[in-house]
């Protein structure tokens, strides 16, 4: 889950989803050939966030859209991780998303997300920011 707290910098769009695509509130999307597809670990740079939860029952590209709001850099984000998050350790650091809706904090080679607070340890929330442009 990465759910924004903030949209003065972004503008909600709808774009068009790549067939047979299912997507959740607040999961991380990317274009791909044109089409809405899910972000996945190991992507140096996160695109937009999907604002509903919308399946694509059709095997057609752009047969379903979905709401997604672009990311920015100044947007404040609160994360989901995999797992606990530890003030000294992981505060004012940047990670690597473990997938479409989760931070891996064992994971430092993208560098997608910086951490600035923690939300709530022992439900592993934290608050931050993508990095925008990408580090890696």
């Amino acid at each position: 889950m990465f759910k924004p707290l903030n949209y003065e910098r972004g503008k909600v769009l709808r774009l068009p989803m790549t067939g047979s695509a299912g997507f959740t509130k607040y999961q991380l999307v990317k274009m791909s050939s044109g089409y809405l597809a899910d972000a996945a670990g190991g992507d140096s740079e996160v695109e937009y966030i999907a604002l509903e939860t919308v399946t694509d029952a059709t095997t057609n590209n752009a047969g379903t859209y979905c709401d997604v709001i672009p990311v920015a850099g100044d947007m404040r984000i609160e994360a989901l991780c995999v797992t606990t998050p530890v003030q000294a350790s992981h505060v004012g650091n940047d990670y690597d998303l473990a997938g479409v809706s989760t931070l891996d904090l064992t994971a430092t080679t993208d560098k997608v997300f910086r951490i600035d607070e923690i939300k709530n340890a022992s439900d592993k929330l934290v608050i931050g920011r993508f990095n925008k442009p990408a580090l890696a």
